[in-house]
């Protein structure tokens, strides 16, 4: 498949979050509803207090029709986003797996169910010092791009596309650095090759060529 430009220069923030809306969320329906047929499947029958798993679409769809509640995500609750941050704070720590989404999720969660959530204002908080200290690490990691690869796993797709156009650009100019030094490396070898076949040609004949 052939990488489009926008691939390569970057999502704005709507098309990410467009992206995210097929990820998987717990509600607890408030009204009984029948099944409900979407094109990747069914889901339902929603059946007060059962929780049940939707998409992120429909779940925000109920939520704005005050048809359900959206439950938190544990990772999204205040004292696992407190240790996150703590864990990702340490020297030398690799980047903690998060959802691929999980920049895109919060912000929709908190926009359009933000009464689902216990202190919201601390948890945007913490949100962003996460969203900082793994920015930091993630500039850190540039300075250690080489021209073969760029190791930085469990980063997130609003991560990756932050750096996604400035990691094009730096690894391109690498690359092409790497072929002038080899370009030059190899021709000091073969004029080092001719000097050496240029003197062991004076030793056989006894004689002096003039380079």
């Amino acid at each position: 498949m052939a990488i489009t430009t926008r691939q390569t220069e970057g999502f704005t923030m709507p098309e990410l979050e467009y992206m995210a809306q097929h990820e998987s969320i717990t509600i607890v329906p408030l009204h009984r509803m029948d099944r409900i047929e979407l094109v990747r499947g069914t889901v339902g029958p929603f059946r007060p207090p059962q929780k049940t798993t939707v998409p992120l679409w429909l779940a925000i769809m109920l939520k704005r029709t005050n048809r359900c509640r959206i439950v938190a995500p544990k990772w999204l609750s205040y004292e696992h986003l407190r240790d996150l941050c703590k864990r990702e704070e340490q020297p030398d720590a690799m980047f903690t797996r998060l959802p691929t989404h999980y920049l895109e999720i919060a912000h929709m969660l908190l926009t359009y169910a933000e009464d689902d959530f216990v202190d919201t204002q601390a948890v945007r908080r913490l949100l962003q010092d996460l969203r900082e200290v793994r920015q930091s690490k993630t500039h850190e990691g540039l300075r250690m791009l080489n021209s073969l690869q760029l190791q930085m796993d469990n980063l997130s797709a609003a991560e990756i596309n932050e750096i996604r156009p400035l990691f094009r650009h730096s690894f391109d100019m690498l690359r092409q650095l790497d072929g002038l030094a080899e370009a030059t490396e190899e021709s000091q070898q073969q004029s080092q090759f001719a000097d050496q076949s240029f003197a062991e040609m004076d030793d056989a004949f006894g004689s002096k060529y003039v380079h």
